[in-house]
């Protein structure tokens, strides 16, 4: 019998078309035996596994900016570009996401933390509420624009910075069969230009480990990306990508946002009857 694994990549708001694909999977019961994510894709695992159908769309599109967890306008009252504590603090009480229900389901999953030292990918899950927020926010920490999260006294950032789609994690896991949610368009890959670069070097210049990592992330993400093409044209893997526009990282248009979810629902409804045939 196959063992199935859910891999959800990351993105920023270009994880509003995998909460899509999320609440599909919800609304036609799929379930899968592993789950992992890592960045954006961490809170859609976490939506996932909690059941919490809409849960990252509704943190997402705010119609007042200033209810916003990023941006100019709500640096106003949180003095931070991207505050992750509105996502797993106060959205999580707005929105009705419960942490120990979260915790009771007895999933496998895993979220994808890049250790600053090591400049390595650590895989964590757990069964303990307050923890499992640690981890998500160290998993969506984004480079530049927030500030570590220590757990056991050790600093985390973007888990996609060492393991942007973490589908050998999943094979490692015995999954022979996997659903790759990717956020990006077939062919569609980011460069990091020079200024970028000099600025990651200023910052994290002490953490040489992680600076590497970051420097390299789009070789890492292409051969990734091929990794899992290659999984798909042997029948093992099923990719769910967008084939419209993609949204920015730091999206703040309502109407491209939405449309974007909906469009993640549409494309799982596609491949639902090939998901279904795996068990």
């Amino acid at each position: 019998m196959s063992k199935t694994g859910l891999v959800l990549e990351g993105g920023g708001l270009r994880g509003v078309f995998t909460s899509g694909v999320i609440d599909c999977l919800l609304d036609n019961r799929i379930n899968f035996d592993y789950v992992v994510g890592v960045s954006a894709g961490c809170c859609n695992l976490y939506q996932y596994v909690a059941g919490n159908r809409g849960y990252f769309r509704s943190c997402v599109i705010q119609k007042n900016p200033f209810n916003s967890f990023y941006g100019v306008p709500q640096m106003v009252t949180s003095h931070k570009f991207v505050d992750l504590e509105k996502v797993f603090d106060e959205y999580a009480e707005k929105y009705g996401f419960s942490y120990d229900e979260f915790v009771k389901n007895d999933m496998e999953w895993e979220a994808v933390l890049s250790n600053i030292d090591t400049g390595k990918p650590e895989y964590m899950s757990t069964r303990d509420a307050e923890r499992s927020k640690l981890i998500g926010k160290a998993s969506c920490s984004m480079p530049g624009l927030t500030s570590p999260v220590e757990i056991d006294g050790k600093l985390y950032l973007d888990g996609g910075i060492c393991d942007s789609i973490p589908v050998e994690r999943a094979l490692e896991k015995g999954c022979d069969k996997l659903v790759i949610v990717l956020t990006r368009k077939k062919g569609n890959f980011s460069v990091m230009n020079e200024p970028t670069k000099l600025l990651f070097r200023r910052i994290y210049g002490d953490h040489p480990n992680f600076l590497e990592a970051v420097l390299n992330r789009n070789d890492l993400y292409k051969n990734q990306v091929a990794l899992s093409e290659k999984l798909e044209e042997e029948g093992k893997a099923v990719i769910i990508r967008l084939t419209m526009q993609e949204v920015g990282r730091l999206e703040s248009n309502e109407d491209e946002l939405t449309l974007s979810y909906y469009h993640g629902y549409t494309k799982a409804k596609e491949y639902l009857d090939k998901i279904n045939s795996w068990k």
